[in-house]
């Protein structure tokens, strides 16, 4: 295997401390928790490389991983780094506008601090 792309891969921490994509990956089934984490793997390793079916670009910098009816927004950070900033559960065709600003709203907050992040570690 080659060399990842990507340096890290980090979550969202939020102004209290609480870590809402982590704590979204722990409600999911076993099954879909491990195809979650391939294609995290998978994008850690392809980097802003990553294509549909697996991830796609929104707007306003902001990605999403597609593993199966779960979404994960996420932004590359210092070139060399994605934050994971929000995850929902889909059940309409478009990304909900009010999930889409709430991902763009916290890109900026990590943005502008770079210390409300929490590494991932595969």
């Amino acid at each position: 295997m080659g060399e990842d792309r990507l340096r890290a891969i980090c979550y969202y921490l939020g102004e209290r401390g609480d870590n809402p994509v982590k704590e979204f990956i722990h409600s999911l089934t076993q099954k879909e928790q491990a195809k979650v984490y391939a294609y995290i793997a998978e994008l850690k390793q392809q980097g802003n490389n990553l294509r549909r079916p697996m991830a796609d670009y929104l707007e306003d910098g902001i990605y999403e991983l597609r593993p199966k009816d779960n979404r994960f927004f996420y932004f590359f950070y210092l070139r060399d780094t994605a934050v994971l900033v929000h995850a929902i559960k889909k059940h309409v065709k478009r990304v909900p506008e009010n999930d889409l600003r709430l991902s763009i709203k916290r890109k900026i907050e990590t943005e502008a601090c770079g210390t409300n992040i929490e590494r991932l570690e595969l």
